[in-house]
């Protein structure tokens, strides 16, 4: 242990009134814990976490609990699907602006959003009605949430969710929807501090979500929060992504790396996620059957053979591969017997054409005017099991344009 952990742990004793013995006691049993080295970075973040919730406790009048203190837990496993970071209150407030156009008073009424005017001296008078009662209050600026029309009329779209699904109060409700909230959700499998493997749900909002990316069927270490549930894990502020470690650039001595070399993915996938196996050919009645499900769970575990390769990216920065299943009878006449998959940037591909593969992700079908269209995947990970050759762009042949002649 260096000179500056040992200072930041005499430090943080004489703030909770501790013995330095006590102190370096109570650190390596939280390492311990957590399955980290007192030499991990992480410690510093973990020994802090705990001296602030003594100091709370202590602030409250609280007796403090010497015992287990563990908010935080060491993660190792693979994500089985890990999708691009999304706005999560897109929805919301573009619901609230669609009410507000369509019954400008009966939004407000509702809670759905407030009013905002300007008044002579350049302050805002905001109204609202929140809880059967009407408010207003004055203030400098708007909240960065704050839209205008077209007419050059001010609303702020508001969360108008008084209590979750799950029954808890929702400390927000009221309040000014922020103009962006970007969130990374997917699907963990792995162990946390010296539990049991199994699957976790992972969540993790703003910047710390944005810039976490490990690789999907890689496997990886991070610190993180676990559910109430005990099967949701979320990401920590900034430590989740600071924490991130991928096994494979351990050095083989070190205590925390494991030697996963035979470890097998496809039976590891049979075995725990078996209800959202999904064959190829039967992707279009999943999807409907799936819209029932809770959000989270409407994720599909499919494979195929790549026949096709795009690695120009879209517009939202996903490649595209078209993949099929050589085994099943193709109807030349309905059907092309490929199927779309949009993979995001984040996501490695490193196989070529003819390549088997294992995605995992989210169903989509679109309706137009000539009918309903194929279902495609907006895929959150991937796992080659067979690979052909690398992701190199294929040219396509494109009709020569003589416009100009």
């Amino acid at each position: 242990m260096d000179e500056n952990m040992k200072t930041e742990i005499e430090n943080g004793a004489k703030a909770i009134s501790l013995s330095a013995e006590e102190a370096m006691n109570k650190f390596e049993e939280i390492c311990s814990e957590n399955s980290i080295e007192t030499t991990n970075p992480v410690a510093k973040g973990l020994w802090r976490n705990f001296v602030a919730n003594v100091r709370r406790t202590q602030d409250s009048g609280k007796t403090v609990e010497q015992g287990n203190d563990s908010f935080y837990k060491s993660a190792f496993g693979f994500f089985v699907s890990l999708e691009a970071p999304r706005d999560m209150m897109a929805w919301n407030r573009m619901k609230a602006k669609e009410e507000f156009l369509r019954d400008s008073d009966g939004a407000l009424e509702s809670g759905v959003v407030a009013v905002a005017n300007q008044n002579a001296l350049g302050k805002w008078i905001v109204s609202r009605y929140h809880n059967g009662a009407y408010d207003e209050k004055t203030i400098s600026s708007l909240p960065s949430g704050a839209e205008e029309t077209e007419d050059g009329r001010f609303f702020i779209p508001l969360d108008n969710t008084a209590v979750y699904m799950n029954g808890g109060k929702n400390d927000n409700y009221g309040k000014p929807l922020p103009s962006e909230q970007m969130r990374r959700s997917g699907v963990f499998y792995g162990s946390l501090g010296t539990g049991e493997m199994q699957p976790y749900y992972f969540s993790y909002k703003n910047q710390g979500g944005i810039d976490f990316a490990p690789n999907t069927f890689e496997w990886c270490h991070f610190m993180c929060v676990l559910g109430s549930n005990g099967t949701d894990i979320y990401g920590a502020k900034t430590m989740t992504a600071d924490s991130l470690t991928m096994n494979t650039d351990m050095d083989t001595e070190n205590d925390l790396y494991r030697n996963m070399g035979e470890f097998d993915f496809e039976q590891c996938l049979k075995d725990n996620f078996n209800s959202n196996l999904v064959p190829l050919v039967e992707m279009d009645r999943a999807h409907i059957q799936r819209q029932a499900l809770p959000s989270k769970e409407r994720y599909v575990v499919t494979d195929g053979t790549v026949c096709n390769m795009n690695m120009q990216p879209t517009k939202n920065g996903n490649r595209i591969i078209n993949i099929t299943d050589l085994n099943a009878e193709l109807d030349y006449e309905n059907d092309s017997g490929m199927t779309t998959c949009w993979i995001p940037e984040h996501l490695t591909l490193d196989f070529g054409i003819g390549s088997t593969v294992i995605v995992v992700g989210r169903t989509s079908q679109r309706t137009t005017d000539e009918g309903v269209e194929p279902t495609t995947i907006n895929v959150a990970g991937i796992l080659c099991t067979v690979k052909h050759g690398s992701a190199i762009e294929i040219s396509q042949p494109v009709e020569e344009n003589f416009d100009w002649f």
